[in-house]
């Protein structure tokens, strides 16, 4: 058996009007979602209101993707690990630097790049998302890197208290990333803001948007950091990632007796 290299792929939309005036430079997207159209279910007694491409936010949206460090596993293997944080795109940070972005949705797909280097998404039944955290970090707060004792550690509760998923439980016996500084910038926006609708197994049929009119805002974004949990369930003998469907799991070697 040989391991895998996947990644995240973050696509960010960003709204088309920033307290009150149209950011200079912003061109409407008319593209397609990342993973579809999203599947959302009427309230009773509500009005369908809320849109299922970002393409037809009110007043336009753009958007731009990130990418994760790789994931590398082999079958049976779990990823709980929080990856460096990437830069965002260079002409994101140059035009967002010293004012503020909003953010009205976010798209993800995990992705792998085949031998021939073209990349495809990962299906669900070769690479299974439990959960996954993510922050976008501003300039004017930054990313640290530590190592916790265990859930006694004096950092433990805070650190867990920001985490969604898997309650407050932590790897241990992983490195972690912080993010600190000031909460607010000294324009009066947020320096940072959590990616927190990381649903799993869903995460790519799941809308993660908000109402017109609502937005994460963070001022002067620059970076983006995201921890996943992923288990590895490709069956490298009988799963075979090269056709045009995602294959059925087929299950490979196991335990004599459940544990």
């Amino acid at each position: 058996e040989y391991p895998s290299d996947f990644a995240m792929m973050a696509g960010l939309t960003l709204g088309s009007v920033a307290a009150g005036t149209p950011m200079q430079g912003f061109a409407p997207s008319h593209q397609d979602n990342m993973n579809g159209e999203y599947p959302l279910s009427k309230t009773p007694g509500g009005k369908a209101s809320h849109i299922k491409r970002f393409a037809d936010y009110p007043g336009g949206v753009e958007s731009f993707e990130v990418y994760s460090p790789p994931m590398t596993t082999l079958y049976s293997q779990v990823w709980w690990s929080p990856l460096p944080p990437v830069d965002l795109p260079a002409d994101i940070v140059r035009r967002y630097n010293g004012t503020a972005m909003a953010l009205v949705g976010w798209e993800v797909d995990q992705v792998r790049r085949t031998s021939e280097g073209v990349e495809k998404s990962v299906p669900m039944s070769a690479s299974y998302n439990h959960h996954w955290d993510s922050w976008l970090i501003g300039a004017e707060a930054r990313v640290r890197k530590v190592s916790l004792s265990g859930p006694d550690d004096p950092a433990a509760a805070d650190l867990a208290g920001r985490r969604s998923g898997c309650g407050a439980e932590l790897p241990w016996d992983q490195p972690q990333y912080v993010v600190e500084g000031p909460e607010w910038s000294v324009r009066g926006h947020p320096t940072h803001a959590a990616l927190t609708s990381g649903n799993g197994g869903e995460f790519r049929k799941t809308l993660h948007g908000f109402a017109p009119g609502y937005a994460l805002v963070v001022d002067s974004p620059a970076q983006l950091q995201i921890t996943p949990m992923n288990i590895d369930t490709w069956n490298r003998e009988a799963m075979d990632l090269a056709g045009p469907v995602p294959p059925p799991f087929v299950a490979g070697a196991g335990p004599r007796a459940p544990a």
